[in-house]
């Protein structure tokens, strides 16, 4: 037989796990929500950020391509030079004042590059603690 804890016990440790989850998720949300209202928002040539959304732990932003093919992409000689190009350009996204609260959490900023089919061409990620220690250098 499993030991199983009080009834007030637990249900106090659930609140206690969910608190502990919740400042994350309040923070990704509202940044979600601060995001959302500007989009959609041209990215560069013809690259548009279509939305945005919380997915485990992490700001996703999609950014479609509407002429372009990820098979095709996945094929180009330079692709791991376009996919590294796109990550040394994420911190840039620590210039919207709607992800500096996440930079105190433990999210990730993801942009997440997809085709006119919804195809991944590729993502990028990196933790929001990143911008936190990009305005202290």
């Amino acid at each position: 037989m499993r030991p199983t804890l009080p009834g007030t016990a637990a249900s106090a440790l659930l609140l206690a796990l969910a608190a502990c989850g919740s400042s994350d998720g309040g923070a990704l949300q509202q940044a979600r929500d601060s995001i959302a209202a500007t989009l959609p928002e041209p990215y560069f040539e013809d690259l548009v950020i279509e939305s945005v959304m919380v997915e485990d732990g992490a700001l996703v932003q999609l950014v479609r391509s509407p002429g372009g093919s990820a098979a095709a992409m996945h094929a180009h000689p330079r692709f791991e030079e376009l996919r590294q190009s796109e990550q040394d350009a994420l911190p840039e996204l620590c210039a919207n004042p709607a992800i500096a609260p996440l930079a105190a959490t433990d999210a990730r900023l993801v942009r997440r590059f997809i085709d006119r089919e919804g195809d991944v061409f590729f993502e990028v990620e990196m933790p929001a603690r990143a911008c936190d220690e990009a305005t202290h250098e």
